[in-house]
């Protein structure tokens, strides 16, 4: 009896000495962002081998809109329709963001895993047309570029000496959205005078 209550004893003081994820001294999702390949690094704990986006969630297609080029106007007064060009250029990049306010730019952060591992992350369109701008009317070119979304955590690996990985998981969920190549060009036409790049003005 005495040895089996020594072995149980022994059992128990073992398992409550393992570490455990939950504890008080885990790195918060700030420092094992700031950690991650490209980040600025930070002063709590060391670099990070890699950070990969795990838990990957695929989040329906949206549409991303942009402005190109500056609004052209038929504001001056006069009664006529005038003929001008609109258009220009303007770059579409890979987005990421968070569940929650972590306090961090992630430009420039590396994260694979995802959609942005295997896709362009940014890239230049250019584009102009010349149209009939009505009397007190103004227009500027737009475009519309189907995204794909995909959210999910991020898994941290730390090097050691042994080249053993020590591995810690955000709980803030990430977002990255990546620009495609399918692209719509439009023209918003709005009332001279109000703010012509609110795609929500329908005046």
């Amino acid at each position: 009896m005495l040895t089996s209550a020594f072995l149980m004893l022994s059992l128990l003081g073992h398992t409550l000495s393992a570490p455990t994820l939950l504890s008080r001294d885990n790195p918060s999702d700030t420092d094992l962002l700031l950690s991650c390949p490209g980040a600025a690094g930070s002063p709590n704990i060391k670099r990070a081998d890699k950070c990969t986006l795990v838990n990957i969630v695929n989040n329906p297609d949206t549409t991303l809109q942009y402005n190109v080029g500056n609004v052209q106007g038929n504001c001056e007064g006069g009664t006529n329709p005038v003929m001008l060009t609109i258009g220009g250029q303007t770059t579409t990049s890979t987005t990421t963001t968070a569940s929650a306010n972590v306090g961090i730019s992630f430009e420039g952060i590396n994260i694979g895993g995802g959609l942005s591992s295997a896709d362009t992350k940014s890239s230049t369109q250019s584009n102009s047309t010349m149209i009939t701008i009505a009397p007190g009317r103004q227009s500027v070119m737009t475009m519309g570029v189907l995204a794909h979304s995909q959210s999910g955590n991020v898994q941290v690996n730390f090097g050691s000496r042994v080249d053993d990985h020590f591995i810690w998981f955000t709980g803030a969920v990430i977002t990255q959205t990546v620009p495609t190549d399918q692209i719509t060009f439009d023209v918003h036409e709005t009332v001279c005078g109000t703010n012509a790049l609110d795609f929500n003005n329908h005046s």
